[in-house]
Formats: C-alpha cells, structure tokens, sequence
C-alpha cells in the first residue's frame, strides 16, 4: 500500500478490531495469518459497515462471503480480473504463486484463478459478498506471500545452482510461474496495485497518494553501469554521454580491482554515484557463511578506498549467496538498496521480455516470509548490456536497431499503463565496444518521453524521503477533502496525486498551505488525476480540495 502512495494504513492488533469505526477506518486487511479465534471481531466489523478484506479466510468470515472451500488449487496459476479492470493490465493474466484455495460459491466473483495453459480448473479467485452494512471479499490466495515470492524468489531454491552455471544468483531464486506470458509487464507489481485500487474503491471518499515517481513525470529510467576491468578513461566518456543527456548515473567498481583511485572517485562524484560491486566469483560453491563474509569485506574496503558511503550496489556477475543473508548485511552496513536482481530467465530460458522471472519494477522493501521487514528496497534491473547485446551464449545479441524498436515499446507501456522505473546497467568497458549506440538510445528516448535520467543513489534518496511522509489527518465532508502531510525529511521532488473526480463531481478548487494553485491533469494507469507539487523544502503541508 505505502508503495503505491496510500498513506491512510494503519497497524491494528486482533484485540483492537473491535473498536474499529468503518466511518473512520472503513476497509481493514486480515492478513492469511490472522488467528480464527479473531476472525468474528473482523466479521462484526464488516456487519458494521466496513469492508473486510480477508485472504484464505477461515471459519466465519470464509462462511460469510459465502464460499465453500474445495481444498488446496496447485500451482502456478493465473488471476484473471472480471469485474474490474487492473491498472496497467491489459489483458494479460497475473501469475499467482503460494497458498491458493479451490472455491465453490453463489455470490459476486471479482476475478478467477485458473491453470495456464489448460481450459479445466477454473475457479473463483476473489469473491464479494453483502455482510450487515458492509461487505466480506475473501481471496483465495495469500496476495502478500505471492507478491513477495514472485519478486524476490522462492527460498526453497536458494542455493540451487544449475548444471550450466558455477554462481549462485537472484535469477536461480525465480519462482516457477509457468509460461512467461506475462512477462511485458511488471506483474508482481500491478498484482499488488490490483489490491490497491480495490481498497480505493471501497472508500467513501476521494483517496491523495503520494506519487511514486519525482513531480509529474510518467515514468524513470534509472541508470547504473559496472566497472569490472574498465580503464578510467572509458568510465570518464560514459559519464560524459550521461551527463550531456542531463542524467546522472551510478558506477559500481570492485574494490579488490578497479584502476580508480581515490582521486579518480572525487572527480567522478562531481557529478554521478559510485558504490560497491563486490566480487564473490572467486568463492563460487564455498559455504555462504564465506561469501557473506566476504560480501561485508569488500563494501567496507570499498568505502575507505573512496571514503564514500555506500548506498546501493550490485554483486559482479550478480553473485548470491543463501535467500537473504546479504540483505541482512546491507541492512547492518546501511546499503539500503539492491540491484543484484536482474530481470530474465538467466541459463534457464530464452525469453527476452524485460519482466520476465520476478514481475518487479519498483522499490519494495525485502521481506522474510514471517513478515518482516528489512531497511533495504529491492530495486529490480531489467536490462544489463552484456545480456542483450553482447557476443556470449547466453546474450540476446540484439542489434541496436532491434533494440530502439523494443524499447520504443517498454517505454510507451511505462509511459501509458505502468508509470514504474526502467533500470539499466551498461558497463563502461562495453560502452567502448558495443553499447554505445544502444545506451544512446536508451537516454534519447528516455529524454523524448519526459523521464528523468537518475542514478540508483538518487532514486534511493528520494524514496527514503518518501517514505517518511503520511498523512496525518483527512477528513472529507460534503465535497471538501482536506487533510495534512507530514513528512521527517523534506523531499523537493514529492507531489500528491488527486482523482481527477469523485462520484459525479470533477475536482474544481486546490489549495496547498491556503493557497490556491492548479495542479497538472494527466491519465495515470488509465485514469484521469491532478498532480500536485508540494512546496520545495515543506516537512508539512495542508490541501484543500473541493469537487
């Protein structure tokens, strides 16, 4: 939710479900781990009025929402939305993996789950039905624990490396979705969006998100590239395509070997990001206690050879070791961002699509499988030079002419139905061979389509600003919405994204602070909004709207 900009969520215990007003809180998410014992007080909640959002319920509210339970639906699955349409979706199916149920029911159904690739077995996927003054929707697979497996990868395949490979990577975590017929859109991503729009529709009154993406822009193409063995000369003529382009890049250099010096890095840091690209090749097969080790070893080099704070970083060659024990690390060095995973189906398919494996484009928060959650964004790559245009077997080896027709086509879809980030990594050393062309082009139209050009660092900067914003008070009465944002560190690039009407009436008067401006009318994942720009250094903010 806080993703995607909702910053109305609040935690409530079981013990505190029974004191929920719907006028004040009137949708509450029951997670799949929710105690039966709790499942009447949800149940009392939705007879009151408010929606109960329930996924794998039990007991009452599974009785309820009027469905009877068949037993467990084997995997992987497809989720196909019927009653509503899913933003960015457009008519592909959402892959579903985890916990799902096989359901029998008479009342509303809102999307079905069925088996790709096979006709027979469909079955509801989410369900509404009337309760008292309010409704029960009963999923018949655990939303979250799907999200989270599609985009960081089954734990259950950590450290299973292929026949064909000597490295353990994210790409060897991907979860078994089937055929990669959704692979052109992010997803895991818009599975999650889905949820939101939902709860959106179930709230009596206009829902602000804080935008996800810097001002107004419709998407971003987030750039890196690798260092490996490259002279500092071919760093210094990448930096300046990047920079003549108006963007900003982060370089990722091997601290055990990299031919930058201290002196190099400040020059270098004038105007893009350097971070780690530690290197665990060497250790391939030892035990991952070694590799984490190792891992720590190289980021803490990494920052005395540079006195540079390391933020972000991806491992060379992408080198993993366990699920999350390097997360755990990053988290401990105050590395808040990943790049390790790349977007395809590395030696274990062909499929060129740039979501292809994990349905990610934005920066979520990793996340033990118990729920909890780690201080670093996992920041999905979906495009590295080696891969796509390289000479290697395992290389798409894409002309750059192909490559601008497949790119006019992400971007168009990022700029029209997905608004998420591109990220790309192009090595200097490849820069100087083959990837000078398709790296032009990736910032021209980039440029051509309004998206800022940013380094990983910087991305990450705007994102913990972010996610230190809410809002701290919303009320809505008669056609009036006011409310106050509040954040802890002021983020120049914020704005607020407003539904360009509600019910019957367009949005008519906005004021920010008591005065009175015009924001920007755009369509974002198909619908019309007001994007708001909040007062460059403000930690509050007050908005008025009426429509």
């Amino acid at each position: 939710m806080k993703t995607w900009g909702v910053a109305l969520c609040r935690p409530v215990t079981p013990e505190g479900i029974a004191a929920l007003a719907p006028a004040e809180a009137p949708v509450l998410l029951c997670p799949a781990s929710l105690a039966t014992d709790w499942e009447e007080e949800a149940l009392a909640y939705a007879r009151r009025g408010g929606t109960g959002v329930c996924f794998l319920p039990q007991g009452a509210l599974v009785q309820a929402a009027g469905v009877e339970r068949m037993g467990a639906k084997p995997g992987p699955l497809r989720l196909r939305p019927t009653a509503y349409p899913a933003a960015g979706a457009a008519g592909e199916l959402f892959p579903v993996v985890g916990r799902a149920e096989q359901y029998q029911t008479t009342a509303g159904v809102l999307a079905h789950l069925s088996h790709p690739g096979q006709y027979h077995g469909e079955s509801p996927g989410i369900v509404e039905a009337a309760v008292g003054q309010g409704r029960v929707v009963a999923w018949a697979f655990d939303l979250p624990l799907c999200v989270l497996l599609l985009r960081q990868g089954d734990p259950a395949r950590a450290e299973q490396v292929p026949a064909e490979d000597g490295c353990a990577r994210p790409s060897h975590l991907a979860c078994e979705i089937g055929p990669n017929d959704a692979a052109w859109m992010p997803y895991a991503d818009l599975l999650a969006r889905f949820l939101v729009d939902l709860v959106r529709r179930w709230v009596p009154a206009p829902v602000p998100l804080f935008s996800h993406l810097p001002g107004n822009a419709p998407g971003i193409l987030l750039y890196s590239g690798d260092e490996d063995g490259a002279e500092v000369a071919w760093n210094e003529e990448e930096f300046a395509a990047v920079t003549a382009n108006g963007g900003r890049m982060s370089l990722y250099l091997i601290p055990t070997n990299t031919k930058s010096t201290r002196t190099d890095g400040e020059c270098y840091g004038q105007h893009h990001d350097l971070g780690p690209h530690p290197n665990l090749r060497p250790l391939d097969r030892c035990p991952v206690a070694e590799r984490v080790a190792e891992f720590e070893r190289q980021v803490r080099l990494f920052e005395q050879m540079f006195a540079v704070k390391a933020r972000s970083l991806r491992n060379h060659c992408t080198a993993w070791a366990g699920y999350l024990e390097l997360v755990e690390v990053m988290e401990k060095c105050g590395v808040l961002l990943d790049g390790n995973y790349f977007s395809g189906m590395y030696l274990r398919d062909r499929v060129g699509a740039p979501y292809a494996a994990f349905g990610g484009a934005m920066p979520m928060r990793f996340c033990q499988p118990d729920g909890r959650l780690y201080e670093v964004f996992q920041q999905h790559t979906h495009a590295s030079d080696d891969v796509l245009f390289g000479a290697a077997d395992y290389s798409y080896k894409l002309a750059p002419q192909t490559f601008a027709t497949e790119l006019e086509r992400i971007f168009a879809d990022i700029a029209t139905r997905f608004h998420t980030p591109y990220a790309v990594c192009i090595h200097p050393s490849n820069w100087v061979q083959y990837s000078r062309a398709p790296g032009e082009e990736l910032l021209r139209q980039a440029r051509e389509r309004a998206f800022p050009i940013w380094s990983f660092d910087q991305w990450l900067g705007f994102w913990e600003a972010r996610d230190t914003w809410q809002l701290i008070e919303c009320a809505w009465e008669g056609n009036e919405l006011r409310c106050v944002a509040e954040g802890a560190i002021a983020c120049p690039e914020l704005s607020l994204v407003l539904p360009a009407s509600f019910g019957e009436k367009a949005l008519s008067r906005i004021a920010v602070d008591g005065r009175e401006l015009t924001g920007e009318q755009v369509r974002r994942h198909g619908e019309p909004v007001v994007v708001v720009r909040l007062p460059v250094g403000a930690c509050r903010v007050s908005l008025w709207a009426k429509y």
